[in-house]
């Protein structure tokens, strides 16, 4: 949990680095203070929705584009190793090391964060992923948790579509907000509060090359190399501000999504249980959210023991949602355009207020 008493109360960047900004997560302040200005436009354009130089600062982050000096850090031993960085710990301190090619260096006790990187693409991407994790566990921590899907508002209602990465989340949600009486929560991971409300977490949307969409502009696409994963063009939120939702709404529909080797498309109900167990996978174990920051602070059986608060608090959050909604499969083949067709047919046919949808 944010610890209140170390909220930095000054109003400007106290740290001495030309290019600062500031976020507030649901009250969660973070600000960003880099040496170029290249890294801090990046971050801005992630989380632009969140932007606000006013909030107080539970957590900074100082991004320098310096190589790291590992002569300062020669006698630490290792104790976690992953396909992406070997992390090293002394008292307060962690190191993440990426290989040689960049430095994070974690103080849990002061809130604070540097990164050594002289690369642009990693150096945006190491910032990019902590902000990521330490929102997520610090909004956990307040009973907000984020769950693995895509968020549309209809009619002043939530509705949960539950796919794993990769299984067409951004296709299906850039052709319905073309739809004028749909709005996006999140294309990946909206939050639910303890009521089972859903809330807006509107954050970078990435496509892959061969996908990049030719009716946004380019001023709001940016290619981004990322690790372990192939390059992304990434959409600005900026492009869909007028698409998107701003306020915690109840949930009527969940969808658990699966794709199939087909041309066809069904929606079909479920039970609730079938659904909630879903919810579950992508909730409260989080499958397909990047957590990564969590194993900076907790690890092993007591690292479990300390998480099972928040997990029971998942586990609430998602029974809350699912109680309160109505529950279908949804199977999804390759023809995109069926895919649209038969979700705008089946919220033609099933939504009240008809005359208030306007489905193409």
């Amino acid at each position: 949990m944010v610890n209140d008493q170390k909220i930095v109360k000054e109003k400007g960047n106290k740290i001495g680095l030309p290019y600062t900004c500031r976020f507030s997560f649901y009250g969660l302040g973070i600000e960003v203070n880099c040496q170029d200005e290249e890294t801090l436009r990046d971050i801005k354009r992630d989380y632009s929705f969140f932007l606000n130089d006013r909030v107080l600062v539970h957590t900074s982050f100082q991004i320098l584009n310096e190589a790291p000096d590992y002569t300062k850090f020669s006698s630490l031993k290792a104790y976690l190793y992953t396909s992406q960085n070997i992390c090293y710990r002394d008292k307060d301190l962690t190191f993440v090391d990426y290989f040689g090619r960049g430095l994070a260096v974690i103080d849990q006790h002061n809130n604070a964060f540097k990164v050594f990187c002289q690369e642009p693409h990693l150096r945006h991407e190491i910032v990019y992923l902590y902000i990521l994790a330490l929102v997520g566990k610090n909004l956990g921590l307040r009973n907000l948790h984020r769950v693995h899907g895509l968020g549309l508002e209809v009619n002043g209602k939530a509705i949960l579509i539950l796919l794993p990465s990769g299984g067409g989340k951004t296709t299906l949600l850039l052709e319905l907000i073309k739809n004028e009486s749909i709005k996006m929560i999140s294309e990946d991971s909206p939050l639910i509060d303890a009521a089972g409300r859903v809330l807006p977490f509107p954050i970078r949307i990435g496509v892959l090359p061969e996908e990049k969409p030719k009716d946004i502009p380019d001023e709001y696409l940016h290619l981004v190399e990322r690790m372990g994963f192939r390059p992304k063009y990434m959409i600005d939120i900026d492009a869909l501000k007028d698409k998107i939702s701003k306020k915690p709404l109840p949930v009527q529909y969940i969808f658990c999504g699966v794709r199939c080797l087909s041309d066809k498309t069904s929606i079909k109900p479920i039970s609730r249980y079938s659904a909630f167990k879903q919810l579950v996978e992508n909730c409260v174990f989080g499958v397909g959210l990047y957590e990564g920051a969590e194993f900076l602070i907790q690890r092993g059986f007591w690292g479990f023991v300390k998480k099972s608060p928040v997990l029971f608090s998942r586990l609430n959050n998602s029974f809350k949602a699912v109680s309160q909604s109505k529950t279908y499969s949804f199977s999804i083949g390759y023809d995109r355009k069926n895919n649209v067709d038969t979700f705008l047919n089946f919220l033609r046919e099933n939504i009240k207020q008809r005359s208030k949808l306007d489905i193409l």
